[in-house]
């Protein structure tokens, strides 16, 4: 199962477990109760600040809301930094230089740029493949945990 249909489903889990309406998450993350219904329906992913903020407001882990991880870890989770600091830090952890990064995936070179020097952030489907790649966790690649 793709994370899109994955999200929607926690999403309407989380919710409920909450006992959060639809308007309530939307209004608590700044987005129209519309884009929340897009997510239930699985029809629209949200950016990766909103679906941070939505992680953060349902108080759970982004990659448990994607459906990477089956149990949602009962810990208090960090505000994430910029995504430019988290690449810039998991880089240099691995020993990586954005070219050997940009050599062995299939992401552009200007984005890769651009995540680092701050100018863009990934798409949340490639946040997954980013942190598949460091082999960990998204919650631990925007330094939540």
């Amino acid at each position: 199962m793709d994370i899109l249909s994955k999200f929607g489903e926690n999403l309407f889990d989380l919710l409920t477990e909450n006992n959060i309406s639809p308007s309530i998450l939307a209004d608590s993350v700044d987005v129209d109760r519309s884009e929340i219904y897009k997510y239930l329906r699985k029809e629209n992913m949200p950016s990766l600040p909103k679906l941070i903020m939505i992680a953060d407001r349902l108080h759970c882990s982004i990659d448990y809301l994607l459906g990477l991880v089956a149990v949602n870890p009962d810990i208090t989770y960090k505000t994430a930094p910029p995504f430019s600091e988290c690449f810039k830090k998991i880089l240099d952890k691995n020993g990586k230089s954005r070219y050997r990064f940009y050599k062995e995936t299939n992401f552009a070179k200007q984005s890769i740029d651009d995540w680092y020097h701050g100018k863009r952030i990934p798409t949340v489907e490639n946040t997954a493949e980013i942190a598949k790649y460091f082999n960990c966790g998204i919650d631990c690649l925007l330094e939540r945990e």
